[in-house]
């Protein structure tokens, strides 16, 4: 990817990135994130969540959205300015992460298998929107100051 990281150091311009629904595609979408965070200078403490969190939508999309790995696709925009912004979208079956609300009586204990994860991506983002879009989801992503 030299000429793609030639362009992130010469320009806060918003990327786009498109890979398959693949574990291959994960690793790429997470080398590619950290290179553009890397030449834009994005603070280490947000690349660091920003990576958590595309890996655990990717993996979600994978898994729970297409069932599987396959070329599905699974989109990402970087935007650097003029907060940190990640826009993804998949072609999955609508699923609003931010209508999930953890019931006040339950703890970490007793929460079903696989929520802990939306529970995480909210709470590492400094603001998360969920925008159905034709035959899929966005989310517009956020990562503080």
């Amino acid at each position: 990817m030299p000429n793609d990281l030639m362009r992130m150091e010469n320009s806060p311009e918003p990327i786009e990135l498109n890979y398959a629904a693949t574990m291959d595609g994960l690793f790429a979408a997470m080398r590619a994130l950290e290179q553009a965070c890397n030449a834009w200078k994005i603070d280490a403490a947000l690349v660091s969540r920003a990576l958590i969190v595309v890996e655990e939508l990717f993996s979600n999309t994978i898994k729970y959205g297409y069932g599987g790995e396959c070329a599905k696709p699974v989109r990402l925009r970087l935007q650097p300015l003029p907060l940190f912004t990640i826009i993804y979208e998949d072609d999955a079956p609508l699923f609003d992460p931010t209508s999930w609300k953890l019931p006040p009586d339950e703890g970490l204990g007793e929460r079903p298998v696989g929520l802990a994860g939306i529970a995480m991506v909210v709470g590492l983002c400094a603001d998360i929107t969920y925008q159905p879009r034709d035959g899929g989801n966005r989310l517009v992503l956020t990562f503080g100051t």
